[in-house]
């Protein structure tokens, strides 16, 4: 079978690529700029236009399954236009490239935030409703949009299916992700403070078995979510000194003591020219979150199969290492 990968530059399209590849797919990726996630690897790459259906209909024509990874990802305000057009108008343009090409079943990824978090206190299941604040975050509005087209997009008669994976960590995190950011920090001791607060952690690399096992084992039209495991900041440090043999953290704070800092880290990104170490998105996706993500659709679906996170974190830091 031949995919066609859209995002395959990307931390999750890396990934997904590596391990279509190990199950024999023969692999044709969108790309743009920054291929380092996919150097190397016996693959085609093409150049085109994700806003333009036309043209990504005669790029994914003779493929078999689409895997819809491309998106702005971000939990601060940031470029929120840009943000739009990536994650709506190009998840627009390749549902209705898909539909008008040979594809059999498109993936499409998702997030965990495209669900309201509220209630807290209850579990997040797939009947849990997307979010329609107009004051949510643009990058939560942002992918419940996005899977409203796709939604439609099965009505109209393509198989598709849509994945919610929780907090992504794990290897081959070329363009640095907010959480390989932070895992690295940490590393380097430049995160001596941990905050009282945690989330649900889910490898990359089990993100991307469950995704190619949705080819088979997906039911048309079902989204899935994809929860791996709750750790603590404090705990993700821990196993990071550990790994390490170095001491990471100096002292845990409560939560609320973050915002207190939130001037100062916007001031250090002005000064630096770089993404603040966090932002008032991130500190409000920690503070708003479901801890019972029980995820038994894909367990039951798809064979979704979580590994430890701290096999994951020890994976990241030695992927880390060998790029020096």
């Amino acid at each position: 079978m031949r995919a066609f990968v859209t995002g395959g530059t990307g931390h999750v399209g890396g990934n997904l690529v590596r391990e279509l590849l190990k199950q024999d797919y023969e692999v044709r990726c969108l790309v743009r700029s920054d291929t380092r996630a996919i150097d190397g690897l016996k693959i085609e790459t093409v150049k085109g236009n994700m806003l333009n259906p036309t043209e990504m209909k005669k790029l994914m024509n003779d493929c078999d399954v689409m895997f819809h990874s491309a998106a702005f990802v971000a939990v601060e305000k940031i470029n929120e236009e840009l943000m739009w057009k990536i994650n709506v108008e190009g998840t627009k343009s390749v549902c209705e490239a898909a539909l008008d090409s040979d594809i059999e079943k498109m993936i499409h990824f998702s997030s965990i935030h495209a669900f309201n978090q509220k209630p807290t206190n209850q579990p997040l299941t797939e009947e849990r409703p997307l979010v329609t604040d107009k004051r949510a975050p643009p990058y939560d509005r942002t992918k419940a949009e996005a899977q409203r087209i796709v939604n439609q997009t099965i009505e109209n008669g393509l198989d598709c299916n849509i994945l919610h994976p929780t907090g992504i960590i794990g290897p081959h995190d070329y363009k640095l992700s907010r959480m390989g950011e932070v895992i690295k920090s940490m590393a380097n001791g430049k995160m001596p403070v941990t905050l009282r607060t945690g989330f649900n952690w889910v490898d990359v690399r089990d993100v991307s078995k469950s995704a190619i096992n949705c080819i088979d084992k997906g039911l048309i039209g079902q989204h899935y979510i994809l929860p791996g495991e709750w750790s603590s900041m404090k705990n993700i440090s821990s196993i990071i000194s550990e790994k390490t043999g170095k001491r990471t953290s100096l002292i845990t704070l409560p939560f609320w003591t973050s915002y207190m800092a939130l001037p100062f880290a916007t001031v250090k990104s002005k000064i630096t020219g770089k993404r603040p170490s966090f932002s008032r998105g991130a500190l409000q996706a920690l503070a708003t979150q479901c801890k019972e993500i029980p995820g038994e659709l894909a367990k039951k679906h798809l064979d979704h199969s979580p590994r430890p996170i701290q096999e994951s974190i020890e994976d990241t830091l030695e992927w880390f290492e060998s790029q020096k």
